[in-house]
């Protein structure tokens, strides 16, 4: 199953310009999801201004995310489009659903190795203060060993695997019914705007089925950051002390917004400038 040389060129593209964009609002949503009160405040999110200014506060961790979310996003594009072509020269059509969902979960798996280190790196540089990426990837060495980069690793995959079929199920359909309504079924002729509703459709539907999972991975992540060794603490236990403390509501409100304010201008951008791309690539080679 090769991987088209110019879907990692458009895919790299992609991931940058939509990270770049987005990366304050990814910031707000991982302060406001380990937050442990009851009531959600703006005050986990304001409070590192005070060493600084407010938005180097919220671009904290963004060379982490670079480094790893474009490899990985590339991964994560190129594999879906080359399992939909391998899927569809093995009788099961490039736009039947089972393709997109089957296409969605492998590209989730094979981009998982490279997303969960930078969620994990991000969360940390997100939440703390005074380290640098440098030093905080040392301490996490020394400390945990390479299982501390993978740290929520499966707990990843329960979140981002669903997620991801979802997302792509409902993306593809709804692509196809925009295509059935122009003239000549062209899909060249999808416009940007049209690429981007129909991702964020189909990202925020995804988000608010996997958000209370990503709040409990979220956690696990960046718990070994504030209490060292020590926290052994898992996932469950994680998700009964929520119910406990925080109530049934911290598992969708605890930055529900925020993380679909971040969740879908991150996808429709990286999704509408690959399919930009894709497009033009297909118009100049025709």
């Amino acid at each position: 199953m090769p991987i088209d040389g110019y879907y990692l060129f458009a895919s790299s593209v992609a991931a940058l310009v939509a990270r770049v964009c987005t990366h304050p609002i990814d910031t707000i949503k991982t302060r406001l999801q380990v937050e442990r009160t009851r009531e959600s405040t703006w005050a986990p999110l304001l409070a590192p201004a005070a060493t600084g200014s407010l938005l180097k506060s919220l671009y904290r961790g963004l060379p982490v995310t670079l480094l790893f979310s474009v490899p990985a996003l590339s991964v994560y594009l190129s594999c879906y489009e080359s399992t939909k072509t391998f899927l569809a020269g093995r009788a099961i059509g490039r736009e039947s659903i089972l393709n997109h969902l089957v296409s969605g979960c492998v590209a989730e798996i094979a981009a998982g190795t490279l997303f969960t280190p930078m969620e994990v790196m991000k969360n940390r540089l997100q939440t703390a203060q005074g380290e640098s990426g440098r030093a905080l990837a040392k301490t996490i060495w020394r400390e945990e060993g390479l299982r501390g980069f993978f740290r929520g690793y499966w707990m990843g995959l329960a979140v981002f695997v669903p997620h991801t079929m979802v997302y792509f199920a409902v993306y593809e359909q709804l692509k196809l019914n925009v295509f059935g309504s122009l003239p000549d079924n062209d899909a060249s002729h999808l416009t940007f705007g049209a690429y981007m509703a129909c991702s964020a459709v189909a990202s925020a539907i995804g988000i608010t089925i996997s958000t209370p999972l990503d709040i409990i991975k979220t956690r696990w992540q960046v718990a070994a950051g504030d209490q060292g060794m020590a926290f052994r603490t898992g996932p469950l236990d994680i998700a009964r002390q929520m119910w406990i403390q925080e109530g049934p509501r911290a598992f969708f409100s605890r930055g529900l917004l925020a993380r679909i304010a971040w969740g879908i201008p991150t996808t429709a951008i990286s999704m509408t400038v690959f399919e930009m791309l894709k497009d033009y690539r297909r118009e100049t080679v025709a």
